[in-house]
């Protein structure tokens, strides 16, 4: 999981990034002491999973800029320093996880970064439903292993094996989803990256055992998105 920090002040940036580290052990941290090379970094494609940032100066430019990346990036989760100031209102339009006062408590940044790892988690139990003249079907994305489309059938596959059988398009299943966690290997298949063990040429390997095949014209996409994906854990 990346988490980045913009923070102007270099002490309070070292502070908090001491904090973070202690946190989130696992996680890759990165430090900007400008807004401008905030944007260089994300504009060439990196991603963060949690952003607290510094409203010190240009603050309507940063929460402006924090709202175009929620657009982009749904799952983001937003922390803000700042003093107290009229500003304060106007960040609550961005959706914030956190707003941390200064000077910084470390138990007040800890509960912030608690809060922000806890909504990415939940966000992952969200659930797929589909009504259709078969009646209604629901179950959690995150007990979905694979899916694969059998004629006119896409087939549900969990943990113990076959959950549901019912009337869609591998296609149409991943525009529920929106390819956030599901990633289309086959033209039969597609896999959910939380449940992938490993991946090899032209083969995929589940939790479970369970071994898929890659198809050659979709391996490079295959491995960029799984790559992506542990990267952004």
């Amino acid at each position: 999981m990346n988490i980045g920090i913009l923070e102007y002040d270099k002490k309070i940036a070292y502070q908090l990034e001491e904090i973070v580290r202690e946190q989130c052990p696992h996680g890759h941290v990165k430090v900007w002491t400008e807004s401008r090379t905030l944007k260089e970094d994300i504009k060439d494609r990196s991603i963060y999973k949690i952003l607290i940032l510094s409203l010190e100066r240009n603050s309507k430019d940063i929460i402006e800029y924090a709202i175009r990346l929620q657009d982009l990036y749904p799952d983001i989760k937003l922390i803000y320093t700042t003093e107290l100031d009229p500003v304060i209102f106007e960040v609550y339009r961005s959706c914030p996880t956190y707003v941390l006062a200064k000077p910084l408590q470390q138990e007040h940044v800890r509960a912030s970064l608690k809060r922000a790892v806890q909504e990415l988690s939940l966000s992952r139990d969200k659930n797929f439903t589909i009504i259709n003249k078969q009646g209604i079907f629901t179950v959690p994305y995150k007990k979905i292993y694979y899916v694969e489309s059998d004629k006119r059938k896409l087939n549900i596959y969990g943990e113990e094996g076959l959950i549901k059988s019912i009337n869609l398009k591998i296609s149409d299943f991943l525009k529920f989803e929106h390819g956030r966690y599901f990633l289309q290997c086959h033209k039969s298949y597609a896999v959910n990256l939380m449940h992938v063990s490993q991946m090899e040429k032209y083969e995929i390997v589940m939790e479970n055992g369970t071994e898929l095949p890659v198809s050659q014209s979709r391996y490079t996409e295959t491995k960029s998105g799984y790559v992506s994906f542990l990267e952004n854990e």
